[in-house]
């Protein structure tokens, strides 16, 4: 009996759940998951009924992405009690929530683990644990996060741990490839370190075309430095993997993707892989393949790596390690078409070529015909130079339906060209022509020439570098000499042969190279991190402790600004390059971000701490502003746009801040002199505030969202407050606010708001807010405590208008619905509150102000969630009288809740809430912003990625309209990012794609366009002729309405010739030219053109003449002769002519030929002109019997036709008259008894004639019908009989004359057969043969006998004697000892009789008995037991493969057969047909399967005995 070992739960402190739920010292049983990696513990060994322990249905999935980035793990548990799920991570833990979030969805069952803005110390194995009462289950994932940027936090970091000896922190995984950021200054002739990493990845048969590309060519030394180092990396890699093989060096795929491939096992299956482009780390998904650009994807044991919408800059060196071991390495080259594959014209069954000529060597390019790939083979021959820079695609045997367009890929460059192919004019119809031997097309250029120039750059690139290595070597060689046997050891351990080849280990996970200049007089820094490119930095730091750093993603710094005295510079840039050339304060700090973009800064900052800061996504910030004098603020904040700031801030301690998104910001205004704050927010656009803040504490606010904000105007002297809040416009603002604690306020979404009004000089406040539309404000304000306040949705409002001088309240809100506030009360009434308390929503960071009005002057106060609430700590709560504020500076998080005013018995309540608008990763709104463009059928696709948050909606826009899910558009919306499918997009789809992300906080959106590309539509007719003579047409056309998307590139002009049908192309003209000349012209022939527009996609549909051209004037020929009639008939009048006397010198090329009835006018034209008739007659056939007509003649030549002839006399279409003849009749006719009997007999005669049948010279009986037509007549008897055998004779007569003819009909049947068959011997060798005659000799005279023959030497039966009609035969040659049998039948018209059979004629027939004299003889009998005569053979078919096996059997009785397969008869198995005859035995399978095999055996039996044989079959694959 095994017993159960008892484990306990391994989980590290640190690792697993807290003490208090998850102790981990549970004693259980493992168990097996059905998901591998998965570690499942039970807790007791028998499980209740229906309980069972937690489990994985779905796993975590390892994850490497960038920081920065949104991270998550996903996993479904299940078990019964429903389990409780934790997370955990190795080294750390996940209590903080801002940083680690757990969440789950009870509808999909999904437990997620989310790290939004993932960091590189969050990078680490996380455990999951599911647990319940029963049991619990573990797995473990990695997170990789690759690291973006320069830390200037790092390099002290680093630099303590290396003091402390903690180099295990400080080490980093590095590659032998270097990236070109960091790549040091090579030596003269050093080898590149990738040639090694390549060879160790290369077949055998590349060696020598790497060793050529890198200018090696001592191949001795290469191959046993190669062996040592293979030997080193086998070692290593042997600790990570096992079974490496199948590598496959990157290609091109079809689909447009690259990807390569290895196969391996992993020792540890958490060993981490990382890719590696040029030495750099790069970011992949194994999950989610189609949402990154790189993959790697694990197939069994495969691992294949790929990249989707490849660009010119991924090619490069690509390597995969595990850990710290390189596994394989491999080099992605982009060549380029030098001489591109051109347009082919061929004729049927010639050969067509298409040629090109690439850059760099390549093997083999990728060839597609109509949309489908080609290979070597009948139909076509792909040919490559010895060089392997030309290439040529033959078509073999062209047909009409190889034309289309054939395209040529080298990677991601591609070239096409159409093949045309023309039908063979002078090939005989129906006959197939011989295949030529000549070649169509080439590229009409010299190749050779252009690939031996090719060749002689690369030639003498790769000799340079021989000439470097070569060189250090020998020095390298002399310098070995030069040194002591001792120092030569010890210095060589790490070379062979002296070659200067030095191989390092770099950072993979570095993306960047930093430098350090030297700075002026104090301790200045300036840094500065790249991806991809150069840092050149020329600036001076400051003279006091400044820094100025700047990082840039994928471009280059420079920087030659002057920093001032203790100031800061920062600029962050990612995909761009910052350029600062500012001066920064005297203490205060200049940052700048963008994102894609450069940052120039010129501006002489202020003297004072003042801080200037401006971030820019996508565009450029140019700062040329004067900061204030002291301690003032200065932030610019713009996406996707420009910042330019030529403001001058006020001089004591002020604020300015601008925000906004997609705008710019230009601000040349003057601030005032006091501590004014100005500050303006904006969400997914640009903030630019250039204002001047007030002289006392004042606050000037703007807000826009996909706008700009301008703002000139001077602040107020006191306190005054000016707010202005725009949602998708720009804010405008150039008045003069008030001289004492007013507040401006403005509102508008969607529109613009433009102040230049005078506020009031005491305590009044203006307040206006909108939605959707602008406001313009010119008015003068009251003196004294007036409120002016206006609220509209959707609207626009205007006021100018003088407010009164005394506390008077004009109130106008409208939110959603309408509310307008009520008149104010009566001074003596009850109190009452007439505005109450309402819902808001307030931004984070932003005022948030609610006002109660009362209809007199009475005290209240106010409540947060049921706790009073006093002025302080951010809040204010002030009374004007009836009117009553609580004031919120900053919102925060915690000031969310239920606010209650009270005042008295009276009360209102409203609950604020606290939130942000949504925002865009400018990352992510960069790349969304990039137009997409298709084809026309193809599908579009949109994602945007987004932080998830509730109460967020999506909504899609096209063009300003709303797209709703069904039909041909797909919307997706997840958690974190929304995505937009539009299938089969058409060339109307094209316009503007917009998403929205909308909560109760405002709204963001991001626009991109969609572009559909299509063919060109037809060129703008009508064709107009410009001008034509006897050698030139010119014509003209207008370019199309709609371009397809693309550019029209040229125009192609077709002509065909009148009366001709094959176009001809004439050539083409480019874009800009909308005419063309054809000198190629016939004087007075005419023709018709075709125009057609060409783009990138294709041609358009053809624009055509209306009518044919002439060249020169038209030359119409003279009249014919006068038609004559040659001849009439009821459907057809024959006509003559003769050629017109004068055709005026141009050749005649038909005629046409009219008529007109009797008695009518109208003309009608037999044939067109453009079918001319070429002889000088011409049979009428559309003529009516019995009407009379005349016609006339044209001449027709290349101007068209000439007069007409005279007319001819009149002809009636009827036919002459006429003795009746027959046509083709039948004379004789047999017809089977019962059948119908059907004679048909044509005639032609004028008059009709008179027609009767008689049988026998008799009248016919009346049952026998007769149906007679015009031009036929028939005999129909219905059922027919023997006696209906006649000779018919039909007889037609009219005016002219009489005929007869005469059909014999013959009614029978099969005949009887013969009677009995008597056989008889009259001289030796002869049998005469005789028979009772059929019973239907009488009956049918034609009938006679056919007599055959059979004998047991040939057994066969053959046919000796034919059409006998007498009752006897003699048989000859009739020989002793051989049997004969006869067979006799009677024949007749309808077929043979059944046969008559003779008695056994020969052997003992003759024998004379032999008399016994009395003495009894002994019967003989035949009966015998079963024999084999012939075994079975032995077998060995190929499976699928038909088998006969047959033997042979002997006995009497006649033995029964059975077949028996391994001892099982298969007699009634229908998988074998098995057969007797005479007994030869047989058995045919069909096909033979593997089951088939076995011992075969025939067992035959009767009652005298039983014999048996048997074989073997055996089945070969």
């Amino acid at each position: 009996m095994f017993k159960r070992t008892k484990v306990t739960d391994g989980t590290a402190t640190g690792q697993g759940p807290d003490a208090e739920n998850w102790d981990g010292k549970e004693v259980g049983f493992r168990k097996k998951s059905k998901v591998p990696g998965v570690m499942i513990t039970q807790y007791i060994e028998k499980l209740p009924e229906g309980k069972s322990h937690p489990d994985f249905t779905r796993k975590p999935i390892a994850l490497t992405i960038q920081e920065g980035k949104f991270a998550f793990f996903k996993a479904i548990v299940t078990g019964d009690p429903k389990p409780t799920v934790v997370w955990s991570r190795n080294n750390g833990d996940v209590s903080d929530p801002a940083r680690y979030q757990s969440k789950y969805d009870p509808n999909s069952n999904e437990h997620t683990f989310e790290m939004p803005h993932v960091k590189p110390d969050q990078a680490d194995t996380y455990k999951c644990f599911a647990k319940n009462e029963y049991g619990q289950a573990m797995v473990t994932v990695v997170l990789n996060v690759i690291e973006v940027g320069f830390k200037m936090t790092k390099a002290p970091q680093q630099q303590a741990e290396v003091a402390n000896c903690n180099f295990k922190k400080v080490l980093k995984r590095r590659s032998k490839v270097v990236p070109k950021a960091e790549e040091p200054e090579k030596k003269e002739g050093e080898i590149d370190p990738k040639f090694w990493e390549l060879l160790m990845s290369a077949d055998k048969k590349d060696y020598e075309r790497i060793c050529a590309e890198f200018g090696v060519t001592d191949f001795r030394w290469m191959l046993k430095k190669l062996n040592e180092m293979k030997r080193e990396r086998e070692e290593e890699q042997a600790e990570f993997v096992k079974n490496l093989s199948d590598l496959k060096p990157i290609h091109i795929n079809a689909d447009g993707t690259a990807s390569f491939e290895l196969e391996f096992d992993l020792l540890d299956p958490s060993s981490s892989i990382y890719l590696y482009k040029d030495g750099e780390m790069i970011p992949y998904t194994k999950e989610l393949g189609d949402k990154m650009k790189h993959c790697l994807r694990k197939v069994g044991r495969k691992y294949i790596f790929s990249m989707r919408d490849l660009m010119p800059e991924d090619a490069g060196f690509y390597q995969l390690d595990v850990e710290d071991v390189n596994m394989f390495s491999t080099d992605f080259k982009m060549v380029d078409f030098l001489v591109k594959i051109q347009e082919v014209k061929a004729m049927e069954r010639e050969d067509a070529v298409f040629e090109c000529v690439i850059s760099a060597p390549l093997s083999k390019l990728m060839w597609f015909g109509k949309n489908m790939p080609l290979e070597q083979g009948d139909k076509y021959d792909i040919e490559v130079s010895e060089d392997k820079l030309i290439h040529r695609l033959v078509v073999k045997d062209c047909m009409v339906v190889d034309k289309g367009i054939y395209a040529a890929c080298a990677g991601i460059k591609s070239c096409n060209a159409w093949l045309v192919v023309e039908a063979d004019k002078g090939a005989p119809k129906g006959k197939k022509t011989a295949r030529k031997t000549t070649r169509a097309g080439g590229s009409g250029t010299d190749l050779q020439k252009v690939a031996q120039e090719q060749q002689q750059i690369l030639d003498k690139e790769r000799e340079e570098r021989k000439e470097k290595i070569k060189a250090a070597r020998e020095a390298a060689a002399e310098a070995a000499a030069a040194e002591e046997p001792e120092k030569t050891a010890d210095s060589g351990a790490g070379k062979d042969k002296g070659a200067a080849v030095k191989v390092e280990r770099i950072d993979k996970t570095s993306v960047a190279a930093t430098t350090t200049v030297a700075g002026d007089s104090g301790s200045g820094h300036s840094a500065g991190k790249a991806s991809g490119g150069a840092k050149q930095d020329g600036s001076h730091a400051d003279a006091g402790g400044g820094h100025s750093a700047g990082k840039a993603s994928g471009g280059a710094r420079k920087d030659g600004s002057i920093a001032d005295a203790g100031g800061h510079s920062a600029g962050k840039a990612s995909g761009g390059a910052k350029q600062d050339g500012s001066h920064a304060d005297a203490g205060g700090h200049s940052a700048g971000k963008a994102s894609g973009g450069a940052k120039q800064d010129g501006s002489p900052a202020d003297a004072g701490g003042g801080h200037s800061a401006g971030k820019a996504s996508g565009g450029a910030k140019q700062d040329g502003s004067h900061a204030d004098a002291g301690g003032g603020h200065s932030a610019g904040k713009a996406s996707g746009g420009a910042k330019q700031d030529g403001s001058h801030a006020d001089a004591g301690g002020g604020h300015s801040a601008g925000k906004a998104s997609g705008g710019a910001k230009q601000d040349g205004s003057h601030a005032d002199a006091g501590g004014g704050h100005s500050a303006g927010k904006a969400s997914g656009g640009a903030k630019q505030d250039g204002s001047h803040a007030d002289a006392g504490g004042g606050h000037s606010a703007g807000k826009a969202s996909g706008g700009a904000k301008q703002d000139g105007s001077h602040a107020d002297a006191g306190g005054g407050h000016s707010a202005g809040k725009a949602s998708g416009g720009a804010k405008q603002d150039g008045s003069h606010a008030d001289a004492g604690g007013g507040h401006s306020a403005g509102k508008a979404s969607g529109g613009a708001k433009q102040d230049g009004s005078h506020a009031d000089a005491g305590g009044g406040h203006s307040a206006e807010e909108a939605s959707g539309g602008s406001r313009q404000d010119g008015s003068l304000a009251d003196a004294g405590g007036g409120h002016s306040a206006g609220k509209a949705s959707g609207g626009a409002k205007q006021d100018g208008s003088l407010a009164d001088a005394g506390g008077g309240h004009s109130a106008e809100e409208a939110s959603g619905g309408a509310r307008q506030d009520e008149p104010l009360a009566d001074a003596g009434g009850e109190p009452g509150i007439t505005s109450g308390l309402s819902d808001i929503h307030a931004i984070r960071g932003q005022p948030a102000e609610l006002t109660v009005k009362m209809n007199t002057d009475c005290d209240g106060a106010w409540f947060k969630d049921g706790e009073p609430l006093k002025s302080g700590g951010g809040i204010s709560i002030t009374k004007d009288a009836n009117i009553h504020k609580l004031t919120i500076h900053s919102c925060r998080d915690t000031d969310s809740g239920l606010l209650r005013f009270v005042s008295g018995d009276l009360s209102t309540e409203g609950r604020i809430t606290v939130g942000d608008v949504p925002e865009f990763d400018e990352d992510d709104l960069h790349k969304f912003s990039k137009p997409v463009i298709v084809r026309v059928g193809q599908n579009a696709a949109f994602k945007m990625p987004f932080q998830p948050q509730e109460s967020l909606t999506v909504s899609w826009f096209k063009d300003g309209t709303e797209l709703k899910d069904g039909g041909g558009v797909k919307i997706v919306r997840e958690p974190n990012h929304s995505r937009l499918l539009l299938r089969d997009c058409l060339r109307s789809d094209s316009g503007e794609i917009k998403i929205q992300l909308k909560n109760p906080f405002g709204a963001v959106e991001a626009t991109s366009q969609l572009i559909v590309l299509d063919r060109p539509g037809p060129p703008e007719g009508p064709v107009e002729t410009v001008e034509t003579t006897s050698s030139v047409i010119e014509i003209k056309w207008n370019p199309p309405k709609d371009d397809g998307g693309s550019a029209v590139t040229n125009y192609i002009i077709e002509r065909q010739e009148r009366g001709h049908s094959l176009w001809t192309k004439l050539g083409d003209v480019s874009a800009e030219k909308t005419s063309f000349r054809d000198r190629n012209v016939t004087h007075g022939k005419k023709y018709s053109y075709r125009i057609y527009a060409e783009n990138p996609q294709g041609l358009s549909d053809s624009l055509e003449t209306a009518d044919s051209i002439m060249a020169g004037i038209m030359i119409l020929s003279g009249p014919p002769g006068k038609p004559k009639v040659v001849s009439t008939s009821k459907t057809c009048i024959n006509l003559t002519w003769t050629p017109p006397e004068d055709d005026k010198g141009v050749p005649i090329i038909g005629y046409q030929v009219e008529k007109r009835k009797k008695d009518t006018n109208q003309w009608l034209a037999l044939n067109a002109i453009n079918e001319p008739i070429e002889d000088v007659n011409y049979a009428v056939k559309d003529v009516t019997e019995g009407a009379e007509y005349e016609f006339r003649v044209s001449a027709i030549n290349e101007s068209g036709a000439g007069d007409a002839s005279p007319p001819s006399a009149m002809a009636c279409a009827k036919n002459p008259n006429m003795r009746p003849c027959f046509k083709d009749p039948e004379d004789f006719l047999v017809v089977r008894a019962g059948n119908s009997v059907r004679v048909k007999i044509s005639y032609e005669a004028e008059p009709p004639p008179h027609i009767t049948w008689l049988k026998d010279d008799e009248p016919i009986a009346p049952w026998i019908n007769v149906i007679n037509t015009e031009g036929m007549s028939q005999l129909v008897i219905p059922s027919s009989k023997r006696s209906d055998s006649a000779i018919y004779t039909i007889k037609a007569k009219n005016s002219v004359g009489e005929a007869f003819f005469d059909v014999e009909v013959r009614v029978t049947d099969e005949p009887k057969c013969p009677g009995p068959v008597e056989l008889e011997q009259t001289v030796y060798g002869k049998v005469a043969v005789s028979w009772v005659p059929s019973p239907d000799q009488e009956l049918d005279d034609r009938l006679y006998y056919v007599v055959s023959q059979h004998d047991s030497n040939t057994r066969m039966w053959k046919t000796v004697a034919d059409r006998l009609f007498a009752n006897t035969y003699t048989a000859h040659n009739i020989l002793p000892g051989i049997e004969y049998h006869f067979r006799v039948y009677a024949k007749n018209d309808m077929g043979l009789s059944d046969p008559s059979q003779s008695p056994t004629w020969g052997a003992n027939s003759n024998r004379v008995p032999i008399s016994s004299n009395g003495v009894s003889s002994m019967e003989i009998s035949f009966e015998r037991p079963p024999s084999i005569l012939v075994p079975l053979k032995v077998h060995t078919p190929p499976k699928g493969y038909q088998l006969y096996m047959t033997c042979a059997v002997r006995g009497c009785p006649t033995p029964n057969v059975s077949w028996y397969l391994n001892n099982t008869c298969i007699n009634s198995d229908k998988n074998y047909y098995i057969t007797n005859s005479c007994g030869v035995c047989s058995m045919y399978i069909l096909r033979v399967r593997e089951n088939d095999g076995g011992e075969y055996r025939v067992v035959a039996v009767n009652s005298l005995g039983k014999a048996e044989c048997s074989t073997k079959l055996t089945v070969r694959d």
